[in-house]
């Protein structure tokens, strides 16, 4: 581990934490860059205008090249990957209990034997 890191990327318990935040804010990107063609098409009223076309132009290659970046960075974060299946059945079993009492409560409201307030 490097003595200089901030902010969360000085947390040790992330192995990759830099990546990690890069794949979500290009994937952000990505998804709001879906929506510019969609925005500007929405606003001339399906009018065929230069800014439309350079608008798609510029937004669909931006997508393909920010999601192979994405999946670069994705490969480049689980390469090496070690899965402990003990570590996972640890921490599943902790978290067991709560998981059940959510779906127990769910079927309650489900079926109205909540509690009336009456003795």
């Amino acid at each position: 581990m490097r003595r200089r890191r901030k902010g969360s990327s000085a947390m040790a318990y992330k192995r990759n934490p830099m990546r990690g935040e890069r794949i979500a804010s290009l994937s952000r990107y990505v998804m709001i860059d879906a929506l510019n063609p969609a925005i500007t098409s929405a606003t001339q009223w399906f009018e065929r205008t230069l800014d439309d076309s350079a608008n798609k132009r510029l937004s669909v290659p931006e997508g393909f090249l920010a999601i192979d970046g994405i999946l670069d960075l994705c490969l480049n974060v689980v390469d090496g990957l070690v899965v402990y299946p003990k570590v996972i059945e640890k921490h599943l079993m902790a978290e067991l209990p709560f998981m059940a009492t959510e779906n127990i409560m769910m079927d309650a409201v489900k079926s109205r034997r909540r509690q009336t307030g009456t003795p």
